[in-house]
């Protein structure tokens, strides 16, 4: 199990957001416009492109060598606080152009009368830049943490509409077998447990046969109420990918189905649920049928609202999943499609 997604938004740091991908990406921008600026106030019209070179050469050498002793440190000491993170960032870069220069000098590379002033020179410059990129970095984090926290806000907010949906219906269900038959109302029991576990997870990470489980529970609680007239078709794949999902991803969609396509009818009707395993992602579709006699349900909790799952989606998987629903003549289909991946990595 991976951390929860409120963990996640706690995790940033100086050093973490430095040795990302973007971070690096950054540094490495940051030291070729430095580069630039030194070449264009040195400016010769003879030789500026060999400047630039040896500017850029020097420049992208010192990021690179600092960003490799920093990442060292991060994975070496993980705990340390922002302030000291930051004075690591300024010592290591300043330490890495003084002990970079200091053997370019000591190679007789530069005039004699040059290689102080170089030294010195390109010393300043070092902690001057790396006092401004660190004061970038630490607004970057600052605003990230409050985009996580208001994305967090935004998923339990979310999520707290969900847990009294299908179990307000579930209860309903569980009251009525009670006196009607009490081997069924025990099995209702245990189903609206599983269901209930569940609704205490929504957002954590599951998979993809955890989902499908769930959701034959539900359906086998719904069938309890409705009879003969709901009838699931499963269309499953035979070796099932353990492919990881938020919790409580699937039961909404057939919640939703049953609600629409199954309460509102009063021939009941068919319910289809297909999955099928790309390279990249997997897609589940979930269709019902719709009866020309059909009439819209006046249930107080009419099952879950699909762009309170599509914004779930949003926020967990920051667009890389995608919900589609179309309503077709006899039919309502619903496309799911999820990124495969190894956990769950909420992109705030």
């Amino acid at each position: 199990m991976s951390q929860s997604l409120s963990a996640q938004a706690n995790s940033y740091s100086l050093l973490t957001t430095l040795c990302q991908t973007r971070g690096i990406l950054s540094a490495l921008i940051v030291a070729q416009v430095l580069a630039l600026i030194i070449s264009f106030s040195e400016y010769q019209p003879d030789n500026f492109w060999l400047v630039l070179g040896q500017s850029s050469l020097l420049i992208q050498f010192i990021t690179s060598i600092s960003i490799a002793a920093l990442y060292i440190l991060s994975r070496v000491k993980p705990d340390l606080n922002n302030s000291v993170q930051a004075l690591a960032v300024v010592t290591v870069l300043v330490l890495s152009t003084l002990a970079i220069t200091l053997y370019i000098s000591y190679l007789e590379l530069l005039d004699a009368g040059l290689s102080h002033w170089f030294v010195f020179k390109s010393s300043a410059i070092s902690l001057l830049v790396a006092a401004l990129f660190v004061q970038f970095m630490a607004i970057y984090n600052e605003h990230a943490k409050a985009h996580s926290a208001y994305a967090r806000a935004q998923l339990d907010a979310l999520q707290a509409r969900i847990r009294p949906h299908f179990l307000f219906n579930s209860l309903n269900t569980l009251a009525e077998l009670a006196h009607e038959d009490s081997d069924a109302a025990e099995e209702s029991a245990l189903a609206l447990a599983s269901l209930s576990r569940a609704a205490m997870q929504v957002g954590q990470q599951s998979t993809l046969a955890q989902e499908l489980a769930l959701a034959k529970r539900y359906i086998a609680l719904e069938q309890w109420r409705f009879g003969e007239r709901l009838k699931v078709n499963w269309h499953l794949p035979a070796n099932m990918p353990e492919l990881v999902l938020p919790c409580l991803t699937l039961q909404p969609l057939l919640e939703n189905a049953v609600v629409h396509g199954i309460e509102s009818s009063d021939k009941g009707g068919v319910i289809d649920v297909e999955v099928h395993i790309g390279k990249q992602s997997a897609t589940v579709i979930v269709s019902n049928s719709l009866s020309a006699q059909s009439t819209p349900t006046t249930r107080a909790h009419n099952g879950i609202a699909l762009d309170n799952i599509q914004k779930r989606l949003s926020i967990i998987y920051a667009g890389q999943a995608s919900m589609r629903a179309r309503r077709l003549a006899n039919s309502y289909r619903v496309k799911l499609v999820v990124p495969k991946m190894e956990s769950i990595q909420c992109k705030f």
